[in-house]
């Protein structure tokens, strides 16, 4: 399954999970038992976070091959210690600027 596939599915089973049908007085009641919903639902949890997931590892494909195709590396990862040190090294360039 894909992303798109688990996300159908998703939604097909919390469809299930919150079937309802009307009473004898006319109000709408849901007729899936307690443990069926909770069963559905953690299903459709799982295909959500399938989804989710798959989503991501299509951005994160894009993106190598939108590199590729122009011609370039992807970027090392940066830790977040050395992106903290060049923001503070680029504001104070740029505030050293806007001084002089």
């Amino acid at each position: 399954m894909n992303g798109i596939e688990h996300y159908r599915r998703a939604e097909e089973l919390m469809e299930q999970a919150t079937a309802t049908r009307t009473n004898k007085s006319g109000f709408e009641v849901c007729y899936v038992t307690n443990e069926e919903q909770e069963r559905l639902t953690r299903l459709a949890n799982v295909h959500a976070l399938l989804a989710l997931s798959a989503a991501q590892a299509d951005a994160t494909e894009f993106k190598r091959e939108l590199y590729r195709a122009n011609g370039e590396e992807l970027p090392a990862a940066q830790s977040a210690k050395e992106r903290a040190e060049a923001k503070t090294a680029r504001n104070a360039a740029l505030a050293a600027a806007f001084i002089d």
